[in-house]
This record gives structure tokens, sequence and C-alpha cells, in this order.
């Protein structure tokens, strides 16, 4: 049987903790993963996970432009620097806790937007490394030191485009009768997760330190689903987040509807 798999971060809050939390009940089997890759899914498995993972299903599976996360002038992706960036030049750098989309736009602005060039990328903590990228709710917390930057407001003032954290991705062959239940299961996730987004803050702010104004303004400037620009946003990211590095390359990709690539191979 099929089922609906939502990556549990803070991004994808207004989705995830009506699902954790019970407040509704899915028309189809669901749940909801603090962690979440391509290879969690199953052939018949709908998932609303981090976009960078279409670099491994680009080929069997399809993203579904009705639900996404889009951030907004803010993000939930960081970097955590002991001194200013500029005044570094090489360093390891380490992934901490991270999904694929964070590693993708680490790779795509720490030397195009920062000057800083990665001498390596571990997930292993490293006590020469100068910069460590956090995700979640991590990044809403102040540092006890050094900096803080947003590599989600970094990408949007590099390329005039936001980032695409999340998607929802369906099984190839499948049509829209196949895909409807999945769609109505993310519809009601999506439409509770509104009615009670004040209680979807207090279940992430439960236990943190973290300003919680900020927070509400992080979620309440993300859009949830695909628009046309959007659909350029993700393949950029995707094709130039992965260059220089041993990552899946992804080729054009199109979307139900659309007549050409979204963006051509460079």
């Amino acid at each position: 049987m099929s089922r609906l798999l939502i990556h549990d971060t803070l991004a994808t809050a207004p989705f995830a903790v009506p699902l954790r939390a019970g407040w509704t009940t899915p028309g189809m089997p669901a749940e909801a993963r603090p962690s979440l890759t391509a290879g969690d899914l199953a052939a018949d498995d709908v998932a609303l996970l981090p976009s960078g993972e279409m670099t491994h299903l680009h080929q069997t599976h399809r993203v579904i432009p009705d639900y996404a996360v889009v951030s907004g002038t803010t993000g939930t992706i960081v970097m955590r620097v002991p001194v200013r960036p500029d005044g570094i030049d090489q360093t390891p750098v380490v992934l901490y806790e991270t999904s694929s989309t964070a590693e993708l736009l680490a790779r795509a602005t720490l030397q195009a937007f920062y000057g800083i060039i990665p001498a390596g990328w571990t997930r292993e903590a490293d006590p020469a490394a100068q910069v460590v990228i956090l995700e979640g709710i991590a990044a809403l917390e102040e540092p006890e030191a050094g900096y803080a930057e947003d590599l989600c407001r970094a990408w949007l003032i590099l390329t005039d485009a936001p980032v695409v954290t999340h998607v929802m991705v369906a099984p190839e062959p499948w049509d829209q009768d196949r895909l409807a239940p999945a769609l109505s299961a993310m519809a009601a996730l999506r439409r509770t997760g509104h009615q009670r987004r004040r209680d979807v803050r207090k279940v992430i702010a439960e236990g943190r330190d973290i300003d919680r104004d900020e927070l509400a303004d992080l979620l309440n400037g993300q859009r949830y689903a695909l628009e046309t620009p959007d659909r350029r946003a993700l393949l950029m990211l995707l094709q130039l987040g992965t260059r220089g590095s041993d990552l899946p390359k992804v080729p054009n990709l199109f979307y139900p509807g659309d007549e050409r690539p979204v963006l051509e191979e460079t």
C-alpha cells in the first residue's frame, strides 16, 4: 500500500506537526520522519522531502507542484562561523545533521557568495572546521559565540530566487486519479496546520530558547506550493549545488504541463 512520508523539520512544520500530533487523520498511511532521503521511499510512496533528493529521484519520480516549501526572506539553513565570513579563506565544512538541500545550498553559496573555499565536506565533528552548516530549529538559536549567516538569504541575494527546501514527489507513472488520495491528505494537513498555526508554533518552540516572533515571521514568510518562477529556482539549486561534486547531476527537468525545460543545461 502506498504511504505518504513527510520530512519532519522546522520548514515542514505546518504539515508535519498536525500529522505527528494526530490533529487530523489522512485517508492513507502517513508518517512524519526526522530524516527522509530518497532511499527511504518504496516504489509506490509519495513524499514531501528535501528537494536535494531529486538528484537521486529524478528518473523515477516527478515533482508535484501543488505542495512544497519555498523559503521567504529568511530561511532554516544557516552557516555558523567563529569570525566574520570575510575573514575565512579556506576551511573544511561540517554538515551537522543537515539534509541534502542544505548541502546543495552550502555548495552553491559558500564560495560564490562568501568567498570561502571548502577544503572538504564532512558530517563528523572536525576541530579544524571553521564552517558548520545547521538546519531546522537550530537555525533560530543564538550562537554562543561567533556569527550565524542565513544561507537562504544569501542565495536570494545571489540569484534573486528563493530556496525550494522541500518538494512533493510521486512515482513517475501515476496519473491524477492515483495521486488524488495523497493530494487530499496533504490538503487536510495543510488546512489543519494553518488553522492551528499558533499551536504549531507552540509545539516547535517548547523547550527551545528561540524568539517566537522570529519563528512566526519565518513560517508566515514561507510558501507551500511551487509557482512558475520557483520551478526555475529549484532546478537552478539542483544544478549549481552539484557542480564540482560527486553528487548526481540533474538534467533538464520537466513538470506536468510544461512544454520545455525550466533551465537549459549549462
